[in-house]
């Protein structure tokens, strides 16, 4: 493995503030506001503590890349994903996408299906989905990708 992940810590929590409130993130988020520190502290101690959700920090050569968040919805494993800036259009996304995939297995999420949401206008995700083998089906105001997973 290329990229290792470890689950997020409260300590965390700025680290991922930073990320979301990139202004690339926010323009390819479906909600493109800027998020206020509180809102997003409430937020991630509740995605941290949740059964359903696993937030993954990805490290490449001891250094912070990105983030993968998994939301379980029964089977499915919805997946939302940055890279830090300063490591975009190095292929890495394609790469935690892939890579995320014995991870969820290690950890044992009990999910059949990955599922991730794309805008129509966020290009490199759609690549990297696409190149990470993820099947592509077009909806009204985005892009859903799908990777089944074998168990």
């Amino acid at each position: 493995m290329c990229i290792n992940f470890r689950l997020a810590t409260e300590k965390d929590c700025e680290l991922l503030f930073k990320w979301v409130n990139d202004p690339k993130v926010r323009e390819n988020s479906f909600s493109e506001r800027m998020i206020e520190y509180e809102e997003h502290k409430r937020w991630f101690s509740e995605k941290i503590s949740s059964d359903t959700t696993k937030i993954f920090i990805a490290n490449k050569n001891g250094k912070d890349i990105g983030q993968i968040r998994i939301d379980i919805y029964g089977n499915i494993g919805m997946i939302d994903y940055s890279i830090a800036r300063e490591f975009r259009g190095k292929g890495y996304g394609v790469q935690m996408l892939m890579e995320i995939i014995p991870v969820i297995n290690e950890q044992e999420i009990s999910i059949t299906k990955l599922m991730g949401k794309v805008k129509y206008t966020n290009i490199p995700s759609q690549r990297a989905f696409i190149k990470a083998g993820y099947v592509e089906k077009y909806n009204r105001g985005y892009i859903e990708y799908t990777k089944d997973l074998i168990k």
